[in-house]
């Protein structure tokens, strides 16, 4: 039902809207969630369920019940104001941003069926540069965190956390990237001076070509031995893994047919 409404654009069908970005208001204390409306209709004033990235029909832990407190669409620089948008608008929603990191999906409070999300956002860049960040002032502390909170929720490709030193780090896609993060962490979301450390970037090992040398091992009774050699993947095995067109979830012959088929791999 749900999936046919949403294919028809059905505005009699069950609400469904995919939250994609967080706007801040203008004193950034709160978000506007940017979403569209792919079936039914959403009202000010209406119930629904804010299902986050970690949301499954089994495992409903990352859910939760929301009222709309206003509704608008952009043109251009302005917001006008609306009570209402069908399906096929692009809306910006106050009051259901709470829950909500990246991305979201939000469906009526009554739907019978399972209900699944939306996919996140798939990006072709990672934030592979990482900078160290701490408060001038140890007592402000909590105001970083909170700031760092927000940062994650209005930069859908910045990852903060901390580690295992306890030290609050930052990962960007480059250093320009995180210098607007520091200045609107610093301005706009914090209001406090924060001390930063030297961007650094992760770098990681890759096999580039066969190994000269083989490696291997031999079972306690010497009557077995197995030889291994390091080789690349084949071309675009890479994109089907970070794709999910293949995923390690599978079958044993639903994987071996998968590889035998597109890669012509042996079956063991």
């Amino acid at each position: 039902m749900i999936y046919k409404a949403m294919v028809g654009c059905d505005p009699s069908g069950p609400l469904m809207v995919n939250v994609t970005k967080l706007y801040p208001k203008s004193d950034c204390s709160v978000f506007d969630a940017f979403g569209r409306v792919y079936s039914g209709r959403i009202q000010t004033g209406q119930s629904l369920r804010v299902l986050g990235e970690g949301y499954s029909p089994d495992d409903e832990e990352d859910m939760t019940i929301k009222e709309v407190t206003k509704l608008w669409i952009y043109q251009a620089r302005y917001r006008i104001p609306i009570s209402s948008a069908p399906p096929g608008s692009w809306v910006l929603i106050e009051g259901v941003d709470a829950s909500i990191m990246k991305t979201a999906t939000l469906c009526n409070m009554d739907l019978d069926e399972d209900v699944y999300i939306f996919r996140p956002l798939q990006f072709n860049t990672l934030p592979v540069v990482k900078t160290a960040t701490e408060p001038l002032n140890p007592s402000e502390l909590p105001k970083m965190v909170e700031g760092l909170r927000k940062i994650s929720k209005s930069y859908p490709l910045a990852i903060t956390k901390v580690e295992e030193s306890g030290e609050h780090t930052i990962l960007g896609t480059g250093e320009l990237y995180l210098d607007s993060i520091m200045k609107d962490l610093r301005e706009l979301y914090s209001e406090v001076e924060v001390k930063v450390a030297d961007p650094v970037v992760s770098f990681c090992e890759t096999v580039v070509e066969s190994s000269s040398m083989k490696c291997f091992a031999e079972t306690p009774n010497k009557k077995n031995k197995i030889t291994m050699i390091a080789e690349p993947l084949e071309k675009g095995l890479a994109e089907d893994i970070e794709n999910g067109v293949v995923s390690v979830d599978w079958s044993r012959k639903q994987l071996g047919d998968f590889f035998k088929t597109k890669y012509d791999w042996d079956l063991l």
